[in-house]
């Protein structure tokens, strides 16, 4: 009998991602560490939504001011010392 260890969770910067995609229909490919978060979610509307749904995916809090101020790398790190508390 093969016991299974539980799966490690999705890193932050690929769910972050992920919902770029799905929800704002982003193309993967623009998504760089060096993207600002603003020349991806591109009106005010898609930045309270990100963060909606960050609280909802991920139980995450962030800012309106983050995810217009901070480029995607920064933001996902953020995201991820968060999500480790």
């Amino acid at each position: 009998m093969t016991i299974s260890s539980a799966a490690s969770p999705t890193p932050t910067a690929d769910v972050i991602t992920g919902l770029l995609a799905d929800k704002f229909e982003v193309d993967p490919a623009a998504v760089r560490d060096d993207t600002r978060m603003t020349d991806l979610l591109v009106d005010s509307l898609m930045v309270v939504e990100m963060a909606i749904s960050l609280k909802d995916d991920l139980g995450v809090t962030v800012t309106e001011d983050e995810l217009r101020e901070l480029g995607f790398a920064e933001f996902a790190a953020r995201v991820d010392a968060r999500r480790t508390l």
